[in-house]
């Protein structure tokens, strides 16, 4: 995705060129960017997966004979939110089922061989990394086409694959080390739902509802010292007069008026945020009321350490509500959304 601070205006649109400048960015086929560019505008997380899935590259993965009795199992007899209706026997069937059934942190059903088990872990990982680069094209061409809901859809997709969870999935605990389903339990009986409710307790009381003795609370605590809380703020400067309005915006409707507006990007944490040894990457997007894209900005958190300020101009009628989201690129649970007034 580009790392550029990007308005998106009336007028804006994609063409063959960008779309072939895209293509090229992420290497992938014209098949693929075929199907892509068959997503419709605010698709929801089941049309992102599936097109994604469809991606002329995982024609590669087949379906082995030992593997569809796993597969069919996956379909027919897990929580797994989008089955399939037709016979599980496509490469795009494999991913589109393995990922789902990797999101639920449930395990794999036992309906497999040891060594098919161990191959179907190899290919896991080579899908994954294909996958992350489909996704990321999927959330540049929904941008080209102004669609800002499917932005953040995209997003949501790309951020829950990365981070092995849905996003709002109720999960996220399970990013912690040395925490699985059965300490989440324990967690949850206590009250415990998110990173940010357990950063809050005590060492001692961490250690005492999962019954273990120290050094495990520090451990969780310095862990989560690290996970990003990220901060946003939004406010109207001014409006423009029509001196200062560009000239590609100059016959845009009569009831929409031209805002220069701020954003200030930063995080709580005492020091740059850290996760698994990376220093992640953020999004901000702003949606107007209809969701399409006003504003799209992509940076590492490293360029939050003095907090980032923003100064954007947007185009919107008056009163409208707009919806800003900044949110790590691949870690759920770091949403911050604000809906904000115009004037």
């Amino acid at each position: 995705m580009d790392t550029s601070t990007t308005p998106f205006k009336s007028s804006d649109g994609g063409n063959q060129s960008d779309i072939h400048d895209i293509q090229m960015r992420y290497k992938l086929s014209p098949a693929t960017m075929k199907v892509i560019s068959s997503i419709p505008l605010t698709p929801d997380r089941q049309h992102i997966l599936h097109k994604a899935c469809l991606a002329s590259e995982f024609r590669s993965f087949s379906m082995k004979a030992s593997e569809r009795d796993f597969f069919r199992e996956v379909n027919d007899h897990t929580a797994i939110p989008y089955t399939i209706k037709e016979t599980v026997t496509q490469p795009w069937h494999k991913v589109f089922l393995l990922v789902q059934v990797d999101l639920l942190q449930t395990g794999w059903p036992n309906k497999i061989s040891a060594s098919a088990r161990a191959e179907l872990y190899k290919e896991r990982t080579q899908i994954s990394v294909l996958l992350d680069r489909v996704l990321r094209c999927i959330v540049d061409v929904i941008g080209l086409r102004r669609d800002g809901r499917g932005v953040n859809v995209a997003l949501d997709v790309l951020r829950s694959v990365n981070s092995g969870s849905w996003e709002g999935g109720g999960k996220e605990l399970l990013l912690i080390d040395h925490i699985g389903p059965a300490k989440m339990d324990k967690l949850f009986k206590a009250g415990i739902k998110s990173i940010h409710q357990l950063r809050k307790l005590e060492f001692y009381h961490i250690e005492r509802i999962l019954s273990r003795n120290p050094p495990f609370g520090h451990q969780v605590l310095n862990q989560l010292a690290g996970f990003p809380r990220l901060l946003c703020q939004f406010e109207v400067i001014h409006k423009q007069s029509s001196l200062e309005t560009p000239l590609h915006n100059q016959n845009a409707a009569p009831d929409v008026s031209f805002w220069v507006c701020r954003v200030v990007l930063g995080y709580e944490n005492d020091q740059l945020p850290l996760w698994k040894k990376i220093n992640p990457w953020v999004t901000l997007v702003i949606e107007g009321a209809d969701g399409r894209l006003l504003w799209f900005w992509r940076g590492s958190v490293k360029k939050l350490t003095e907090q980032q300020c923003l100064v954007l101009g947007l185009a919107t009628k008056s009163e409208e509500k707009v919806g800003i989201q900044f949110a790590c690129e691949e870690l759920v649970g770091t949403m911050v959304h604000i809906t904000h007034q115009m004037p």
